[in-house]
């Protein structure tokens, strides 16, 4: 089945979007930020992989801080708790 996340990920005035494609091999999550909404800290049970598709976030984590544009992705390893702020409104795709 095709998807163009894109078309189906909107940014609303008033929070997050956040839209799930799975199947039993994988789970992509496409999340919209607007500019100073963040992902407040919190830990996955498994790896994934956070792609930036479009704009700009501050990423967190073990007390380090990583500014990813788009284009950049970041290996998230499990367990370990990260948090996410948009420095402008952003696009991201996040792969478990």
């Amino acid at each position: 089945m095709k998807h163009v996340l894109m078309e189906e990920i909107a940014l609303s005035e008033d929070g997050k979007i956040v839209k799930v494609l799975s199947n039993p091999s994988f789970k992509l999550i496409g999340l919209g930020l607007k500019k100073g909404q963040s992902l407040d800290k919190h830990s996955t049970s498994s790896k994934a992989i956070l792609i930036v598709q479009s704009g700009n976030v501050d990423f967190f984590i073990k007390g380090e801080k990583y500014n990813l544009q788009s284009g950049s992705f970041f290996e998230i390893p499990e367990n370990v708790e990260h948090e996410v702020k948009a420095n402008i409104d952003s696009y991201l795709y996040l792969i478990k």
